[in-house]
């Protein structure tokens, strides 16, 4: 039986094992044939990338952002910051040197693994995938946003997003990325661009997108352009069933203004690491829930305000959305923290 096992061997999954695998036997479990190839747009923090391997820190930062202009009713606004504001990695290169890491640090990587089901048993939990069934004392989804883990637990996020990304080859070393507000088009979400040296990404995010809605905004042509896709899960709730632990997109762990979620779950992670140490070292899981209280500490503050302000922006007139932004512009650029602006802006 291992000490804990990983359901998902993207980013989260990958960095919780590299975690424990130290100091425990632990399973990682991945559905497809090796790590990487899922949708993202790979603009994070410098939060996020100090929280990198260093050889991992500098094999997958494509670029470096310090500003952002915001397109909204023919008004353009740009939001600068004194260094840089936010990395732009390469999300496929991430996944696998992670889960390289992951596997130097000890952690035992089975892949083909398709998970079936996950379910408590007394002190353990038992996973069955397509080929067999696992035993651990803990078991951890990271699983992403339809996450078998979820289902588990009984976890369904608030909302479920589309993501859509096409990139193209156009070359770009610009150090700014845009965003496009139109509601007309996209009621709940947004449009991008994204320098990313040798491509340009162009992407969007809110519910029933198509790719032609993204081709045509950007009047994008089918040649030289590759596509991803994936959903994006928004609103939090409960994380921990048992000896299960949610973590990452598999507990909607996610910035509900852009569904960015890498930088929150890695915090997630480093706080379920320490409280699966104890309990394996304890032998004591009965403690598993605090896992909940200690991310929510962390992320609920800024995710509920989050929630709050998408509410706000999915009811607000046209009018009364310019004035907001227009007064945004005015707050002190290098006060705004990237993962939480809310707290950091002091808004609340």
């Amino acid at each position: 039986m291992y000490d804990l096992a990983v359901i998902g061997a993207g980013p989260v999954g990958s960095y919780l094992a590299s975690l424990c695998a130290p100091s425990m036997d632990v399973l990682v479990l991945e559905e497809d044939d090796q790590a990487g190839g899922k949708a993202c747009s790979g603009l994070v923090s410098p939060r996020f990338v100090n929280m990198l391997p260093e050889g991992v820190r500098n094999s997958v930062v494509q670029n470096r952002v310090s500003a952002a202009i915001i397109h909204f009713m023919g008004q353009s606004f740009e939001f600068r910051k004194k260094g840089t504001a936010a990395y732009v990695i390469d999300r496929n290169a991430l996944d696998k040197e992670l889960a390289s890491h992951a596997a130097s640090k000890g952690a035992e990587m089975k892949y083909r693994e398709n998970v079936l089901m996950i379910e408590n048993v007394k002190d353990s939990v038992r996973i069955k995938t397509s080929r067999h069934t696992f035993e651990a004392h803990i078991a951890a989804g990271c699983d992403g946003a339809r996450s078998a883990s979820a289902r588990a637990v009984g976890f369904r996020p608030a909302e479920l997003l589309n993501g859509l990304i096409i990139y193209s080859t156009e070359h770009s070393d610009s150090d700014t990325v845009e965003m496009w507000f139109d509601k007309s088009i996209v009621k709940d979400g947004f449009f991008w661009k994204i320098p990313r040296g040798d491509e340009t990404e162009y992407g969007c995010i809110g519910k029933n997108l198509s790719f032609r809605v993204l081709e045509v905004f950007f009047r994008l042509g089918k040649a030289d352009v590759r596509r991803s896709a994936a959903p994006v899960p928004i609103g939090p709730g409960k994380s921990v069933a048992g000896n299960i632990l949610l973590i990452g997109d598999a507990a909607a762990q996610t910035k509900p203004w852009s569904g960015g979620g890498l930088a929150y779950g890695f915090i997630a992670a480093e706080e379920a690491s320490e409280i699966i140490a104890r309990a394996v070292r304890t032998g004591d899981t009965s403690k598993l829930g605090l896992y909940e209280n200690a991310w929510k500490r962390h992320l609920m503050k800024d995710i509920n305000a989050g929630m709050m302000l998408r509410e706000f922006y999915k009811d607000l007139d046209i009018g009364a959305l310019s004035s907001v932004i227009e007064n945004a512009e005015r707050i002190k650029k290098d006060d705004i923290d990237f993962d939480f602006p809310f707290s950091s802006s002091m808004l609340l």
